[in-house]
């Protein structure tokens, strides 16, 4: 049985809900939920209610331990990133369905995530945070996708001594929060390798294509402009030039006169640190300017998205392009594991990050049942032993099997869907990292290909932590 509620609060929609083998879909950016496989008597009401978005709570079944824990899901609805961030949503949740029907954690105490739009806004992912952990009561939190949210949401989490672990932020400054704080005190986990290590492929990157003067436009915020200096300092230490470092604000009608002055210092190379829509504009108004150079364009893992083609709306515009990403889609059985639950549940290939969402959650979940409590310093505590603990080897998909392992006293290696996850003392990972090339329609396809829905990626290059040096 699904039971699930949407309240409309001032600062942005909560919605709630318990999931135990219904499906949960985004009926729209207000986050009125549908509810699936449920309609008998009174919840008949409820479920017609969600689709007018007049929600009211319908009975929460939590099985035959005591009342559920919730676990706070912060990700964007909404913003720039409103599009990604319901998938990201949806990967988690998939986690949590699996434990539930597993009969949850803790002697039977389900998981009940409250999932909360901050609308790609860190003011409003602070907030959510505030609300969360002193009103909501959550246990632990996950996300924000995002790296600006994340801080914000850590600057709340920690002090409150809350376990929060963000499955996709990759600014450098999260681990420097932590690097701040005693080891004892360090309560935020990073899942997605760090800017660092990102800025140094975007430099390998730029060497590979015999870049010698490289322009840096970057985003203007917590991510891009941490982003930005760091390739700057990692391409010069490799006897690189920087032709132009120019930050920008995030989604601006256009971009002409930051433009005019990368085009001015003669670039052979521009590494652009911005999402999909913010891209957009730029790849349309440099084309528009007169007498640019030809030069190529290298984009980090945010640009690494089939939106960049959509949001463009010319594919020859994006021809060419080069991203870097980490292995998103490991040629593992792990990750197969999640591919084709994920497909199974939603009928739809899962986007880059959606394996390290569930993998984010299938952490919280099992480091929850290792702790044995609710703890915040026990979940902490057990985060850093779930992933990294002699015993089985655990993937996605027999989660259950992993909670009855950690019942019995066992050890349980869990190796994610995107990859192992084994955290540092600044509770952050390495990975492998790929450089793809996109290329549009009518271009033949190169021996490692990925389609697309409007043209294709073409991996040029994987890189193995020992090849990067950050």
């Amino acid at each position: 049985m699904l039971a699930a509620y949407a309240l409309d609060r001032s600062g942005g929609v909560v919605a709630q809900q318990a999931v135990l083998g219904g499906y949960v879909r985004q009926q729209n950016v207000a986050l009125h939920l549908v509810i699936e496989n449920l309609c008998m008597g009174a919840d008949c009401a409820a479920e017609e209610a969600c689709f007018t978005g007049v929600c009211q709570p319908a009975t929460v079944m939590t099985g035959p331990g005591d009342e559920p824990i919730r676990l706070g899901l912060i990700t964007p609805l909404s913003g720039v990133l409103g599009s990604d961030g319901p998938l990201w949503r949806d990967a988690a949740l998939l986690a949590i369905e699996e434990v539930n029907m597993a009969g949850g954690v803790l002697g039977g105490r389900l998981i009940e995530p409250i999932v909360v739009d901050d609308e790609t806004d860190a003011s409003v992912g602070e907030s959510l945070a505030n609300r969360l952990i002193n009103e909501d009561g959550v246990t632990a939190i996950w996300g924000a996708p995002t790296s600006s949210s994340s801080l914000s949401i850590a600057s709340i989490a920690t002090p409150a001594r809350v376990p929060q672990l963000t499955c996709c932020a990759t600014s450098s400054r999260l681990s420097e929060f932590n690097e701040a704080l005693p080891t004892t005190d360090r309560f935020l986990f990073t899942l997605a390798p760090s800017d660092l290590l990102e800025a140094a492929v975007i430099s390998l990157a730029a060497s590979s294509q015999s870049c010698t003067r490289l322009a840096i436009v970057h985003l203007n915020d917590d991510y891009g402009a941490q982003f930005g200096t760091h390739i700057e300092t990692t391409w010069e230490s490799g006897g690189g030039t920087t032709a132009i470092r120019v930050p920008i604000p995030s989604e601006e009608a256009s971009y002409t006169t930051e433009l005019t002055s990368v085009r001015d210092a003669n670039p052979d190379c521009i590494a652009l640190v911005a999402f999909s829509r913010t891209a957009a504009t730029v790849l349309r108004d440099w084309e528009a300017l007169n007498a640019t150079p030809d030069i190529t364009w290298i984009g980090g893992y945010g640009l690494h998205t089939p939106s960049l083609v959509d949001d463009t709306g010319d594919p020859a515009l994006v021809d060419g392009f080069l991203s870097v990403a980490p292995l998103l889609e490991p040629p593992t059985p792990e990750y197969n594991a999640f591919r084709d639950a994920y497909l199974a549940r939603y009928e739809r290939e899962p986007i880059p990050f959606a394996s390290h969402s569930y993998d984010a959650m299938a952490l919280l979940t099992l480091a929850i049942e290792l702790a044995g409590t609710t703890d915040g310093d026990a979940i902490r505590d057990a985060l850093l032993q779930v992933s990294s603990r002699p015993g089985m080897r655990l993937t996605p998909g027999a989660l259950g099997q992993g909670l009855v392992e950690i019942r019995t006293g066992a050890g349980v290696d869990y190796a994610g869907a995107s990859g192992d996850a084994d955290f540092d003392d600044l509770h952050r990972v390495v990975a492998p990292y790929e450089i793809w090339r996109y290329d549009a329609p009518g271009t033949p396809a190169c021996s490692d290909s990925m389609a697309l829905p409007t043209g294709s990626y073409c991996r040029i290059e994987l890189l193995t932590p020992d090849e990067i040096s950050f």
